[in-house]
């Protein structure tokens, strides 16, 4: 059995045991990135989501850490329900685009509500280039915010 079919198989496990076995799957390896994508297809994508994508995370670690019982190995894993991932990027863009106009328009900085390492590194990527802002974060555990500044 190959790494994606235990990927596979193992997510459809995991997911008979927390109540969504009926999900349609399916695992793509990326080689360039060395990810596995897992993509579920829910009609109640709700639970499996979570708020903003907790409980998302919480079963991507599950599944790294039972993969890794198995295998002896850690394998790169991105799970994604409905396309939840790229739909939260997208406003995760919005909100930093909003605040960017408001910190050029003040001058003063502005501190966005605690967000995941993850998500906060989206904004700094896609602020990382812009003319007029910096980013940093600030805090510490699940209090870190990430800051957008005007440039001096």
């Amino acid at each position: 059995m190959d790494d994606v079919e235990l990927v596979s198989q193992i997510a459809q496990d995991l997911l008979t045991q927390v109540g969504y076995g009926g999900v349609e799957m399916s695992v793509q390896y990326d080689s360039t990135n060395n990810l596995y994508h897992i993509s579920l297809s829910a009609k109640d994508p709700a639970l499996l989501i979570g708020y903003h994508g907790d409980m998302l995370s919480a079963l991507q670690l599950i599944l790294g850490l039972h993969l890794h019982t198995k295998t002896d190995k850690w394998l790169n894993l991105s799970l994604n329900v409905n396309d939840y991932r790229e739909r939260r990027e997208t406003t995760l863009h919005s909100l930093a685009d909003s605040v960017v106009d408001q910190v050029v328009s003040t001058g003063r900085p502005h501190m966005l509500p605690p967000l995941p390492a993850n998500e906060r590194r989206i904004i700094h990527l896609h602020l990382a280039e812009h003319p007029q802002v910096t980013t940093s974060s600030q805090g510490v555990g699940r209090s870190r915010s990430v800051v957008i500044s005007p440039k001096a």
